[in-house]
Parts: structure tokens; sequence; C-alpha cells
């Protein structure tokens, strides 16, 4: 079947009978990019069904079958149908076979897969019934070539380091085991190439091709005859043609491409076949059908190439082989041993679709697909080397041709049936050796002697496991994995069920990626890939290993991470610093402080980090607000003792927060707004406005609260059920937190009192505040911490050490710095992200509490003392001091920073101007 380039009705095609019938016709496709997008699922079904679960063939194989059958009815439809059932009915009454000889000229066709055409009316894939010839058209065609027996096969397994493994010692060890007779009567000799690299395998073919030839061969028949190769195939798609994968000289991969390959074999006219168990091998581009590995060494002469058009499982590659070559050793057409491939492999594997990844091309096909013609007897030198059976009298071994020999008398025959017990019982008893020994000697004298060949077969295949057992057993013994792998996947692949064979390969796949995983580690961190160490060691980790192994791992990793935590250290060091350097220069001197007590924090005499503090709060002293003076704008006579005072937004009003179970409202000239009762006993221990001035919260022994600013009416409540010490308004407004006897923060809805989130302390809490943006929590507790928390999760952040009670804690505006008030007579300003400690101020007594100006240039503090501070919020210096005549428990800043109230335990509430010296 010839089909040549489209036309105006579309592709023609010639038909042609071995009787000599021709007839035409047309091939009418539909649309090429439809036939594409099909044919472009052909590769992932194929891959799919090497599966060993598979799925429904309409979900896999569908693509497959339409295709086929697109590609059968256009092809074979009307006369073409004909002709094929004309000669199906030839073929069965004289016993022949019909082969199909496909030449498509159009490059776009000829890369289809047609072994997959697909007889509805039969039911069937065509390539499983029929052999399957490509023709492609070529300038020359080649006649068999008569080889004095062997038939020399030159394998070669490619195995590059970076590629994705192959079982390719396991195909070798299977193609030895198919050739395994016929290398015996010395019908096959089977060599491999020395390398893995394109030099190794010019130098196999050149030497062995200046061999002198035996006496009575042609010039070029002592080269070898067949090439093997074994590995991964693919296809360059900027190249645009066809390669396989071979090692390259300084490790790694090295595509030979499809005209390379086809040069390094031109000029060996012994060489006539090429068998490709390499993926893609047979894949071409769409406008030139040689740009194949198989159809490049068509190009350049080679008789016949059988390659693989997809991808293909290493048991269906292995199966292929094993089939090809027995068929091929009984002298069968080469197209022929090609369709018992693929019986084969769809046979062995049910479903499997892989059977139509082999594609065969030949140049030729005279000689009826017999690409060598073999002689009858085996040439001088090549008959098997047999031990002799000095004990028994057998008569004569072999003649120079095989089945020429006298039948064996009665004494002859009766040995034969003993050496053949023999034979027997060891084989039944795994004394392979002596098995072999002896089917080899009974086939000596005749080689038809029942199952003897069947027998020695399997012998030598015992032979073979027990040989390769031992070296797996011993290279296990040796630590060696690597060669313990390779022996154990050998014979696991041969016969899973050998021995102890699976459980071992497992054990030493396991330990060779231990010993890996180990080098690996040695390596890095001799290398100082720190990260990377701890990586590899924590995989390695979780592997079993041996007390040494186990020491040195441990060893790595400590040494790991000392070195990152070294790292980071100076890293951080180094970037605080760059960062303190940078804001002295442009004059920012509050952030030079904060950065230059992040550097300290770590690294108290990290370089002149001191010096540079001390004149930034030097310069901070010359630059700040410059309060000097705290005016008395109000003083406030309450009914009880003032635990808590707020100041409005807007800074008009006051709300105070008084023992006797009451809280008032006042403006800043004193007058009574609001009087109401807080709660069921006698404290109100804080208050809150909200931040649109309409709302306040209060808090005391086991209720909260939210009033109208401006009526006293009650609008929510929360009952903790506890006393509650401080009560903190979310920025949002919706939400509250509270600071309680019973150690924990909790965080409550304020419209519906449902509670949102419970945070734990081990001591009372006593304080809480939320940061500017929400994000963060502050709490106070008498465990001697401070700590923040994911204000949504409760998760911890942060925890900050007194040594005594911390009884408040404030945000800065911008969230970036958090006060502390404490029972150690401090109060500290503290990095809001690291913890590092930024500043601290001292009072004669207990702090109560904290405040930050709104600029952050200031900070408050309420103390025991029976004083309320200011300070410099950069250097700490002493700015205001202002006394009454018991504790203060409170103070407030207004929202412009420019008053100041305080609430004392002598029953009185003052509101504060804050001015300068200069001021008016």
């Amino acid at each position: 079947m010839e089909v040549g380039p489209r036309g105006e009705g579309g592709y023609p095609v010639v038909f042609r009978a071995a009787g000599g019938e021709e007839a035409p016709g047309v091939m009418r496709l539909p649309p090429l990019r439809d036939l594409e997008a099909l044919a472009a699922r052909v590769p992932d079904a194929v891959v799919a069904s090497s599966a060993r679960v598979r799925r429904a063939a309409v979900g896999d194989e569908a693509p497959v079958r339409e295709l086929g059958r697109i590609l059968f009815d256009a092809l074979l439809a009307g006369t073409g149908s004909a002709l094929l059932m004309a000669a199906r009915n030839r073929a069965a009454q004289q016993g022949g076979q019909v082969r199909l000889v496909l030449r498509v000229q159009p490059p776009e066709l000829a890369r289809l897969p047609w072994e997959f055409m697909y007889d509805t009316g039969e039911d069937g894939y065509l390539g499983l019934d029929l052999p399957l010839v490509r023709h492609p058209q070529v300038a020359r065609p080649v006649a068999a070539l008569r080889v004095v027996p062997p038939l020399r096969i030159l394998g070669m397994v490619a195995r590059p380091d970076d590629q994705e493994p192959l079982a390719a010692h396991a195909e070798q060890q299977r193609l030895r085991e198919a050739l395994a007779d016929l290398v015996a009567e010395g019908r096959v000799e089977l060599g491999w190439v020395a390398g893995q690299t394109w030099r190794d395998l010019r130098d196999a073919v050149r030497r062995d091709a200046r061999t002198p030839a035996p006496g009575g061969q042609q010039p070029g028949q002592g080269g070898w005859h067949v090439l093997h190769f074994i590995g991964h195939g693919g296809f360059d798609a900027r190249a645009q043609e066809g390669t396989l994968a071979l090692a390259g000289e300084q490790g790694g991969t090295h595509f030979l491409g499809a005209g390379e390959l086809a040069m390094l074999l031109a000029g060996h006219p012994s060489l006539r076949l090429a068998v490709l168990n390499a993926c893609e091998s047979g894949r071409a581009d769409a406008l030139n059908p040689f740009s194949s590995v198989a159809g490049a060494l068509m190009r350049k002469g080679m008789p016949a190439v059988l390659a693989m058009q997809y991808e293909v499982s290493d048991e269906a590659a292995l199966e292929c082989a094993r089939t090809f070559y027995e068929a091929l050793a009984r002298q069968l057409p080469i197209d022929v041993a090609v369709m018992e491939a693929r019986q084969a492999m769809s046979i062995s594997r049910p479903q499997t679709l892989e059977w139509g990844t082999p594609v065969l091309y030949m140049r030729s096909l005279d000689g009826n697909g017999h690409l060598f013609d073999l002689a009858d007897d085996a040439g001088p030198g090549l008959a098997p080397d047999l031990p002799p059976a000095p004990d028994l009298d057998l008569g004569p071994g072999p003649g120079p041709g095989f089945g020429l020999r006298k039948s064996p008398s009665a004494k002859q025959r009766a040995d034969l049936d003993e050496l053949y017990a023999e034979g027997l019982g060891a084989l039944y008893t795994d004394r392979w050796d002596q098995a072999v020994e002896a089917f080899r000697t009974v086939i000596a004298h005749d080689r038809d002697y029942r199952d003897s060949q069947a027998k020695l077969t399997k012998a030598r295949h015992g032979q073979r496991l027990a040989a390769l057992y031992a070296a797996a057993t011993d290279a296990v013994a040796a630590r060696d994995w690597e060669q313990a792998v390779e022996n154990l996947e050998t014979i696991v692949t041969a016969d899973p069920s050998h021995r102890d064979a699976q459980q071992l390969l497992e054990q030493a796949r396991r330990e060779q990626v231990t010993a890996q995983l180990r080098d690996e580690t040695v390596t890095l961190y001799r290398a100082g890939h720190w990260e990377a160490v701890l990586v590899v060691a924590e995989r390695l980790g979780q592997r079993p290993q041996d007390v040494d192994a186990v020491a040195e791992l441990v060893a790595m990793v400590d040494g790991a991470r000392e070195a990152l935590e070294t790292a980071a250290r100076d890293q951080t060091l180094a970037g605080h610093y760059r960062e303190a350097l940078e804001h002295l220069d442009a004059g920012r001197w509050q952030s030079a402080v904060e950065s230059l007590a992040h550097v300290r924090a770590v690294d108290p005499d990290y370089r002149d980090a001191t010096q540079l503090a001390a004149r930034a709060r030097q310069e901070i002293g010359r630059t700040s607000a410059g309060i000097s003076e705290a005016v008395l704008l109000l003083s406030f006579r309450a009914p009880g003792s003032v635990h808590a005072v707020a100041l409005s937004p807007d800074g008009t009003r006051l709300a105070v927060g008084c023992s006797k179970r009451t809280t008032l409202v006042i403006d800043e000239r004193g007058t009574e707004l609001v009087r109401l009762r807080h709660g069921m006993f006698d404290v109100a221990w804080s208050v809150a406005f909200s931040s649109d001035g309409f709302r306040f919260t209060t808090a005391g022994i086991g209720t909260v609260q939210t009033w109208d600013a401006d009526t006293g009416a009650e609008l929510f409540s929360v009952a903790p059920r506890v006393p509650v010490y401080e009560v903190a308004l979310h920025p949002d407004g919706a939400r509250l937190a509270t600071a309680c006897n019973d150690s924990a923060v909790r965080v409550w809805d304020i419209a519906t009192g449902a509670q949102l989130l419970k945070i734990a302390h081990t001591g009372v809490a006593w304080g809480a505040a939320f940061s500017p943006d929400g994000l963060r929590l502050a709490t106070a507790s008498g465990d001697h911490t401070a700590r923040l928390w994911d204000a949504g999760t409760g998760a911890e952040l942060l925890k900050i050490d007194h040594t005594k009670i911390v009884y408040g804690v404030a945000f800065s505006s911008d969230g970036l710095r958090l006060a502390t008030a404490s029972g150690d007579k401090t109060a500290r300003v503290w990095d809001a992200n690291t913890g590092a400690e930024l500043l601290k101020v001292t009072h004669d007594d207990t702090v109560r509490r904290v405040a930050f100006s709104p600029d952050g240039l200031c900070l408050a503090t309420a103390s025991e003392d029976n004083t309320a501070r200011v300070w410099d919020a950069g250097t700490g210096a002493e700015l205001l001091k202002i006394t009454h005549t018991k504790a203060v428990n409170d103070v407030a800043f207004s929202s412009d920073g420019r008053r100041l109230a305080t609430a004392g335990k002598d029953k009185t509430v003052k509101l504060w101007s804050l001015t300068g010296g200069d001021d008016d």
C-alpha cells in the first residue's frame, strides 16, 4: 500500500498484491488538525495502559481505537478491503501469511501510528493479526546477507546518571537467557560495547570491522550483524530529530542525534539490523520522515530498524526483545518476528496498548523478509565446548551438521536415561552446576533426547540466579548496596519468588538510599550548606542506622544549627547596625536608638553601638517636645478612691472609675454630667471611651458594662463573673478584652456578649491593650510577664520578663513599641516585634499604669510612690513630676498630647496642661 502526496480529492493510494493485482484508490481523512489532536492522546493512553491496575477501555483505549478505526477505514475501504480479503483467503489456502507493506510518502501521515489500525469488521487491531512493515522510499534496496553462523549481535547499554533508572541489566540478562541455547550451539554470538559513550560505540564497531573474516566468509562479514541498544530515547523539538541518550564523557547525558548515529554506523555492510529499545526512537518530525532515529538509519543504508514510537515500560521492552530474538533465531522473517513480539506483549500484559509501540522499518523485502541467509552449519571453532562423558559409552559426538547422527543403541539409550535422571535429580535439588553438565552432555550426544533442551535452559536459569544471589549476598555483607541492588533487581525481574531476593532487594534499596543520604549530608556539611544539611539530615534521621552513623549525624546537625544561629546572629547585628547608621545620617534619632537597642540586646559590646546610642539620646534631648511644666487645670474631688480615668477623644470629658460602686462623667470644669452605679460590689477598676466618644465602658467585680456617654443608659454588658482589673476596646469598636482575677484574658463580642477568645496566664491578669491595628493583644500578669498574642487566634507571639508583677501595658501609636509597668518599681519600653529592651525608668515604689503620648515622644507613669511622672520616651530623661497625697493609680493623655489626667487613691482626679518653658 503506497500513499502519495495529497491531491484535490484526497491522498492517492496504490494497492499491489503478491499475485500481481494492482488497483488505485483515494484515501480521504478528517482534517489533519483533528487527526493530530487524536494522535496526541495516544502516548498517554499507551503509558496509562502499562499500569498493572487498568481502567475501563472507554477511558484509556477509546482514543487509540478511534484513531485506528479512522486510519483503517480511510486506507482499506472499498478496493483496499477487497484486495486484503482476497490476500487473506489465498494465504489461508496456501498455509501462508499475509504481509502488510506500508509506504507513506506524506510526512504528516508517516508519523501517525498505523500499527494501531483497527478493523471493526474483525473487531481487532491489524497489527496483532498481520505483520506490518513500514517501507520508506529509499534509493537502493539491500539483499540478504549470507552469514555463516554465528549471527553476531552487539549490545549497548546506556544509563546516564542523570536519567530515569532503567532495568537495563535485567534486559541484558533476559537477552542472554533468550539466546543462551543458540549461543551454546554456535548459532549466535552476543557481545557488549565496553562503555556507554558515543566513542565507545564507534570504537566497538570499528575494531570488530577490522577483525579478519573467518575462512569462507565474504569481506565485511567479520563485523557485527545486529546492534541492540538499551536505554533512553527522545525527540529534540528544536533540532527536529530523534535522539538516543548516551552517557557523556564527563558524566550526565549526551544526546546523540539521529543523523550522528547514522554517521557512526554507516560504512559497515555486515550491520543489517538495529533494535532500539529506547522510547520515541521511531518518532519523526511532521515535515521529515527521516528525522527519527530509525528513519535516519534507513536513509544511511541500514536494511532494517526495529524502533519504539512511544514510551515503553521495562517489562514490555523485555518481553519484546525476548520474543523477537527467539523468533529471529528460528529463521522466521523479521516482520513475522515483530508480529510475534507484539502478540507476546499483548498476551503477557493483558489489555496493554504497548504492543503498538514497536515499529519495523525495512529497506527491502527481498528474501521474503529475511535479512540474513543463515547457513546450516556452524563455522570452524564455533561448535559448543561440551565436556566428554568418560564413564559412558555414548558413541561419537555431534558431526559438522546438526541432526545428522545415528540412532543410539540400547546401551547408549540406557546410559542417556541414567545421565538424564542424574541431571533431573540435580535440577530439583538446586545443584545447578551438576544439572547443567549432565544435560549438556546428553544434548551433545542427542539433541532431541526427551526435553533435555528445556531442562538445560531451566538449569542454566537456576545457575545464573544462584550466581547472582551469591554475588548479591556478598555485596550485602560488604555493604556495597549499589552492586547488591543491581544483582537483586536482575533476580527479581527474572523470578520474583526466588528465595528471599524480594526482601533483600527492599532492604538493599533502603540501605542504598540511606548511604546516599549520608554521603550527601557529609558533602553538604563540608561545603557549608547548613540549611540543606538540616533538610537531608531530617530525612536521614527517619531511617534506621547504626550507632556510629547516628552519632556522626547528630554532630553534623548540631554543627549546622550552631553555624546557622551564628550566621543569623551576625546578619541580624549587621542589619540593625546598618539601619542605625542610616537613621543617624538622616537625623532620625529615636529610630537610631531603637536600632541600636536591638544590636545591644544581642551583643552589648558590638562595635561602637554604646557610643552611638549615647549620641542619639543626646540629640533627642536637644530636639524633644521640651515639656517642662504641668499647669493644673482641674482638681475634682470624687466620692471615693479613684482607680481609673479616661479622656474623651475631644478632650472635653473625663470618665472616672471610683470605689463605692460609682462611675462619673465630668467636663473639664468639673461639672458632673453622668453618675451611675456600677456592678454589684464596690469598685470600678477600669474605664475606657470608644473611639467616637459616644460610649464608654466600665469594668468591676464580675461585670463589664457599656454606657451611653451622654445619658448614662446601659447599652451592653458581659459577665465574666470574676473581678476585672482592666478593659481594653478593640479599634473596630466591636470587641473588647478583659484582664481578670482568674489569670485569664478574654475577648468578647460587645453587642452579643459572646466570648470569642480566652488566653491564660499563670498569675492574675492585671492589664490588657490592643495594638493600634487590632492584630495583637498585649497582657500584663502576676506571673511577672507581659505577653503579646495574636488577637484573632490567641497564639503567643512574644514573652517579656520582669522580676515582679506586671500591672500595666500600653502600645505606642505606631505599634512598634510596648511599655510595661511593674512592681519592680520600673516602667520599661520594648521593641514590640523582637522584645528587645529599649528604655527603663525607675520610681520609688510600684508602677501601676503606663501611657504613651500620641506622638510617641513622651511616656507617663503612675506609681504608688504618690507621683505621676512624664519621661522622654527616647532618652528616659524625667521631664515632669506630679504629686498626689496618696498612690497614683492611673494616667491618661488627651488625643492631642497637650493634657494629662491623673487619678489618685486620695479621691482626686486632676487634669494638667503640659507646656514647655517658652509656652505662653
